[in-house]
């Protein structure tokens, strides 16, 4: 009734939406820094600032002193910004994988509370702030949760600035170009962050929903004449001066990385199409349960009828699905790609939530057993945990050793996945929300357990341990027949690598022939490195280093330490008795 007073909300009620941000919080930055940095990609993300920072060489990366051109170097700006502040460590390396994370929930609210209230942006920033693939790469430093929330910010301010014109809102105009001009920016901070992608998908997402729901008035409001010359502002001048100074950038670049990367199986990295669906389902458990019952907001038998009233369910099944679809179709697969379709799931699941707390949910039984599936999945990764904590998994190098560190968190999911399949028999929203954010928490606090184990087999933290106290002025570093990324820098300086290129070779091609023997020589070449009377320590993989090193007549290699996959060996003889 109008006029009607509401009771006052109590102080826990108050209290609730400071804890909830406070356990995101935790979530993401507890113990941030406690892992070793993680190979491949954490060393390689941390080593290229680290190289700028030491060369003072910002517009072309380096990795391992060669030239690296396979990303743009938003990210490493930001990281080397990062390392200047706080100093070189896994906690400045991800920073910023963090902070977007963070960001990225705030904008998932944001947009769920636009399309649907502001409990519907609430429910949207907690399932996306407590999905274990979410959390899992804002805790690592990789670029793939840069370029997710400039792709994020690029749709939103769409979305915002759109809306005025589709709805007839009477906005000031000041506010709607600031919108438009914040897509601009955003795009080409997106082109920074991982390529073309960042106009290749908004642009993409941008077209189908406009298509779908015929507003193509909508283009005519874009600031074109200004918008497109800011976004050349933004994006242009790295990619000109790059090209300025190695003349082969943009066929290497803009060819073999975005487009022979998509559409051949080059980069080795093939995987099935059905692999991102898996990905995504089992990354948002125990959200993804609802899923199925967030597509449903959308009559798809009165789809041209009544968009007028699905347009913000259509736009965020535009968007996820486009990205689901463009990188399943793609020749190149790794699990990250996928993420920038996290963020419009989760507003999906907001505005499921809130209409079936209204009543007003189509398919109110997808959305019960959509809870039973959500709580079913999370058990699969509880069960996964206790499994790993009771040793039985070799690959976490615990050797059959009970580990109390992921033994008590999956013992605590599957009871939270409990909580979950159970709430979908209840009535009360409130308990299905709590279980739903209990076990989602859970499972992403059980991550800070994980990761350190697997740091323990894939970083060359203990290597760069072992061997700093060996090193010399003048000794030689080198990794044969491979290339142990993070190596550089927990050694602060980079390292020779033999009998292997890998994605160093466009850098290595670079290189005079005499730069190219010193610092990677080839497997015959390295023998007379190791004979040359100079202290030398390798870092060889260890199922094959001493068949290799017999191969090629290296018949002397002391061995300094040993892990699970790699060994690190000196040519300097042992002394007698030792």
């Amino acid at each position: 009734m109008v006029g009607e007073q509401r009771p006052p909300a109590s102080a826990a009620t108050r209290l609730l939406p400071a804890l909830v941000v406070a356990c995101l919080v935790v979530l993401v930055f507890w113990n941030l820094g406690g892992a070793p940095l993680l190979e491949p990609d954490e060393g390689r993300y941390t080593e290229i600032p680290r190289e700028m920072l030491a060369t003072g060489q910002f517009v072309t990366p380096h990795l391992d002193g060669v030239l690296y051109f396979e990303k743009p170097p938003l990210h490493y700006w930001l990281t080397a910004v990062a390392i200047r502040l706080l100093g070189l460590s896994a906690f400045s390396a991800r920073l910023w994988s963090a902070i977007f994370g963070l960001a990225g929930a705030a904008l998932a609210y944001a947009l769920g509370a636009a399309m649907g209230g502001r409990r519907a942006g609430a429910v949207a920033a907690v399932a996306l702030g407590t999905s274990p693939f979410w959390v899992g790469l804002a805790r690592l430093a990789t670029l793939d949760m840069t370029v997710t929330f400039f792709l994020t910010a690029t749709l939103a301010c769409f979305w915002f600035a759109h809306r005025t014109v589709a709805e007839g809102l009477g906005a000031p105009p000041s506010r709607v170009r600031l919108w438009w001009y914040g897509m601009f920016v955003a795009a080409a901070l997106s082109v920074l962050a991982k390529g073309l992608i960042g106009i290749v998908i908004p642009g993409a997402v941008v077209f189908f929903y406009l298509w779908a729901t015929r507003q193509w008035r909508v283009l005519a409001a874009v600031p074109w004449l200004t918008g497109v010359p800011l976004f050349l502002a933004v994006a242009a001048p790295w990619h000109l001066l790059a090209a300025a100074r190695t003349p082969d950038f943009a066929w290497f670049y803009f060819v073999h990385e975005h487009l022979m990367r998509f559409a051949t199986s080059e980069a080795q990295r093939q995987e099935p199409f059905w692999f991102f669906f898996a990905i995504v389902g089992l990354g948002c458990v125990p959200w993804s349960g609802l899923f199925p019952a967030s597509a449903m907001l959308v009559e798809w038998r009165r789809l041209r009828e009544s968009l007028a009233e699905q347009r913000e369910a259509v736009f965020l099944l535009v968007w996820a699905g486009f990205i689901v679809a463009f990188f399943s179709a793609s020749r190149s697969k790794l699990i990250p790609y996928v993420l920038p379709a996290l963020p419009p799931l989760a507003v999906l699941v907001g505005l499921a939530v809130e209409r079936a707390r209204g009543g007003s949910l189509a398919a109110p039984r997808a959305e019960r057993w959509g809870l039973v599936v959500g709580g079913a999945l999370t058990a699969v990764w509880g069960l996964a945990l206790v499994w790993a904590g009771l040793g039985k998994i070799g690959r976490l190098g615990l050797g059959g050793v009970v580990s109390p560190r992921l033994l008590a968190p999956g013992l605590v999911v599957i009871v939270a996945a409990a909580m979950v399949a159970a709430s979908g028999f209840s009535r009360a929203w409130e308990q299905r929300l709590l279980a739903l954010f209990a076990a989602g928490a859970c499972l992403c606090a059980a991550i800070e357990g994980v990761v350190p184990l697997v740091g323990r087999e894939r970083s060359s933290e203990v290597i760069a341990a072992r061997l700093r106290p060996e090193l010399r002025p003048g000794d030689l570093v080198f990794s044969y027949g491979c290339f142990p990324e993070s190596l550089p820098v927990y050694l602060d300086r980079t390292v020779g690598v033999a009998a292997f290129e890998g994605e160093l070779a466009f850098g290595i091609s670079h290189l005079t022939p005499d730069d190219r023997r010193r610092r990677f020589p080839t497997a015959e070449e390295f023998r007379g490195v190791w004979d040359s009377g100079q202290r030398v320590f390798a870092v060889v993989e260890k199922r094959s280093w001493s068949q290799e090193f017999a191969r090629e007549g290296i018949t002397h290699a002391r061995l300094l330490w040993q892990g699970e996959s790699l060994v690190l060996l000196s040519n300097e003889r042992a002394a007698p008795g030792r």
